[in-house]
């Protein structure tokens, strides 16, 4: 999806015929110098046949939606997730775009209502294409950064956290069942910052004793929020439990150390770490991925898992695949 003024270009194979997008599509006209969008198809009727093929004769492969209306068009192509993701005739960089952006919205709408069944299931569903996407090796971790946000907000944090660690966790090796896990504790892990005030969480200077206390909290607040979650499974629940734990002990909420800590907990704080600091926050510039791992091994000193930190930094160099 590219951005022009007040209009987006999506693919026209992420519609599909007899359906209803959900908002008006828009050929683009460019004359006299000027580009013009000509109303193509409204969003309440179906996609007829005859216009897919008319736009092909013309070898016309794009159509526009409004800025205003991109979240419509998320709603829509996230239920032809899988479809799109298996779709060849489909580019791999449209793929991604639409993996990212589905992703986005989804986790605004569970930071808007995060207590909502629905948004959680959506949350798995998504979750479960991403992993296939993944394991289907056509979906590289070149591909994949090139989406990543490098504007700290709370919600694109949780999905790059959770694309990094699906990505990380198909290097280490992890099976369907395990990435699905992860990668669903790894997209809620910060669900419990919904119940703090926005004041907090939004502070650009340094917390004090008293907000620092109040945003760990986020912690148990998410667990309490997913074990309430009909449809959850309890090692999802691991990664938002342990992200703050740290292997010498020093972390929270119950401090634990070493082998005490899951392999989720561990993987999901080397990962939530990397992120926020390669993130642009309001307050400070986003670091290098190379000064951020010297930042985690020097000034972090004992708060990772050696193994998985040293495997961490090898996939950021290997592209993601491992070597034979």
């Amino acid at each position: 999806m590219n951005t022009s003024d007040d209009y987006i270009s999506v693919s026209l194979e992420t519609i599909r015929v007899g359906t209803t997008v959900g908002c008006d599509l828009y050929l683009q006209n460019c004359v006299d110098g000027g580009t013009k969008y000509i109303l193509y198809c409204s969003g309440t009727n179906a996609i007829k046949p005859d216009k897919i093929e008319e736009l092909l004769r013309n070898r016309i492969k794009i159509l526009f939606i409004r800025k205003k209306d991109e979240k419509a068009y998320l709603k829509y192509v996230e239920l032809r997730l899988k479809h799109i993701i298996n779709d060849d005739k489909i580019h791999i960089n449209e793929k991604v775009q639409v993996v990212y952006g589905v992703a986005k919205n989804i986790m605004l709408d569970i930071f808007e209502d995060p207590r909502s069944g629905e948004q959680v299931e959506r949350s798995e569903g998504w979750v479960s294409n991403a992993v296939e996407f993944i394991l289907s090796n056509k979906a590289s971790l070149p591909n994949m950064m090139s989406m990543i946000s490098y504007d700290y907000y709370t919600y694109t944090h949780s999905v790059n956290v959770s694309v990094l660690g699906l990505l990380f966790s198909k290097y280490l090796g992890f099976k369907y069942e395990e990435m699905h896990a992860i990668g669903t504790g790894l997209l809620l892990h910060d669900i419990g910052k919904t119940q703090i005030e926005s004041a907090i969480i939004n502070k650009k200077e340094r917390l004090n004793e008293k907000e620092f206390a109040a945003i760990k909290m986020h912690v148990e607040f998410g667990v309490n929020i997913l074990m309430q979650t009909r449809g959850i499974d309890s090692t999802s629940i691991i990664p938002v439990m342990q992200h703050h734990e740290k292997q010498n002990g020093k972390g929270y909420p119950k401090g634990l150390k070493g082998n005490d800590i899951h392999k989720y907990g561990k993987i999901a704080s080397i990962i939530d770490v990397y992120d926020a600091l390669t993130t642009r926050r309001s307050y400070a510039d986003a670091r290098s991925p190379f000064s951020a791992l010297q930042i985690m091994q020097d000034e972090m000193k004992g708060s990772f898992d050696d193994n998985f930190f040293r495997d961490f930094i090898l996939f950021l160099g290997s592209q993601g695949e491992k070597e034979p």
